[in-house]
């Protein structure tokens, strides 16, 4: 049976194809849950989940929830230790 090895370079290919679907069919909240959820701490899981019941009640994102989601992302993404990843990342946004 093979095994994983997360320092792979094609290991989060995967990932990153998903990111890129998603955007083009302007996924956004889906991007932002699935970054957060992977590489976020406990109360960003809790901050995203909060905007995305919002999103999901409203049928739209308010403005306000819509910068909060960017920042969230932007500072989960400046926190991570793998910075190759985080800029692979960007480019798929």
């Amino acid at each position: 049976m093979a095994t994983l090895d997360i320092t792979d370079p094609k290991y989060f290919d995967p990932f990153l194809k998903t990111l890129k679907d998603n955007t083009d069919t302007n996924n956004h909240n889906e991007n932002c849950s699935l970054i957060v959820f992977n590489f976020g701490k406990n109360h960003q899981k809790d901050e995203i989940r909060y905007i995305s019941k919002e999103h999901e009640n409203k049928g739209y994102i308010p403005y306000i929830f819509e910068m909060a989601r960017r920042y969230l992302v932007k500072e989960v993404l400046n926190n991570m230790d793998n910075k190759q990843l985080a800029n692979k990342i960007r480019g798929c946004l």
